[in-house]
C-alpha cells in the first residue's frame, strides 16, 4: 500500500469519526426515535435474503454511488466472490465454475442464478483496459508474463489468457464471460492507487488524473465506495460469501 493511500485511509477513518460524534442521525433528524427503521426490538426481522435499506434519508445528499445492482439480486442462487488478489484470474475463473456446476447438477435458469464479483486491493488492476495496462506497464509491475517469457502488453482477463496451467475453455476473456454473467464491483479505495499511476500526467491535479484513470476502467465494472461495503451489502442482498482469491 502507497503512502498516499494510507494518508487518504487515515483522513477518511477521522471524517467519518467527526460525523459519528456531531452528526448522530439519533439526535438532529430523531432516526431512532420517529423513524426507527430497524425497531431494536427486532434487529433480526427481514435479514435473510434482501432488508429494505433505506436508499436515501431526507433532508441529506443524494448519493453520487451506483447501488442499483442491488434490485438485481433475486435468484434462488446467490454468491458474492470476494477477490482481494490477482491470482492468476482465479476470482473469476471460480465464479464461472460456480454457475457452470450449479447448472450442470441443478438446471436452474440463469435468472435463478446470481454472481457477484468484489475486485479490492490487489485485484484493482484487473479492471483497466488494455491500453491502460500497455501503457502504465501493469504486466511488468505486476509480474505476469505471456508464455514466452515476456511481460503482457494487455490486460490478460480481457483476452486469450497467459497461465498455461489455467484451462483456456475457462480462462480466455475471463473478465467479459463474468462480466456477461454477473455483477463485478471494484473497490474505490484500492483505485486509489490507479490514480496515484496516472498523477505526474495530470500534472499532479488529483481530480484531472481521477477522470483520466476512469476513462480506462472496462465497460459494465461499477465502482463502490469501497470493497468491504461491496462485499457486505451483497450478503445483505442474501449472497452467500465466499474468499475466491
Amino acid at each position: 500500500m502507497s503512502t498516499d493511500r494510507r494518508e487518504f485511509l487515515g483522513a477518511m477513518v477521522a471524517g467519518l469519526v467527526v460525523v459519528g460524534e456531531g452528526g448522530k442521525h439519533g439526535e438532529g433528524g430523531k432516526h431512532g426515535e420517529g423513524g426507527k427503521h430497524g425497531e431494536r426490538g427486532r434487529p433480526g426481522k427481514g435479514l435473510s435474503h434482501s432488508p429494505r435499506l433505506p436508499q436515501s434519508s431526507p433532508g441529506l445528499p443524494q448519493s453520487s454511488w451506483d447501488v442499483s445492482w442491488t434490485g438485481k439480486i433475486t435468484g434462488a442462487h446467490r454468491a458474492v466472490f470476494d477477490t482481494p488478489e490477482v491470482s492468476a484470474g482465479l476470482g473469476l475463473v471460480r465464479t464461472l465454475v460456480w454457475l457452470r456446476d450449479y447448472a450442470e447438477v441443478y438446471g436452474p435458469r440463469a435468472i435463478d442464478m446470481n454472481a457477484v464479483v468484489v475486485l479490492r486491493h490487489n485485484a484493482i488492476w484487473m479492471i483497466m483496459d488494455d491500453e491502460f495496462w500497455d501503457h502504465h506497464k501493469i504486466g511488468a509491475m505486476l509480474k505476469i508474463n505471456e508464455k514466452n517469457g515476456r511481460p503482457v502488453r494487455r490486460n490478460p482477463f480481457l483476452g486469450p489468457t497467459p497461465y498455461q496451467d489455467l484451462p483456456p475453455a475457462l480462462a480466455d476473456e475471463v473478465l467479459k464471460k463474468v462480466l456477461a454473467a454477473a455483477t463485478v464491483l471494484a473497490c474505490n479505495l484500492a483505485f486509489h492507487d490507479v490514480v496515484e499511476q496516472v498523477k505526474g500526467e495530470a500534472g499532479g491535479d488529483a481530480a484531472k488524473a481521477r477522470e483520466m484513470a476512469l476513462h480506462h476502467v472496462v465497460p459494465g465494472v461499477i465502482l463502490q465506495p469501497s470493497g468491504v461495503f461491496g462485499v457486505l451489502r451483497a450478503q445483505e442482498a442474501g449472497c452467500n460469501y465466499i474468499l475466491a482469491s
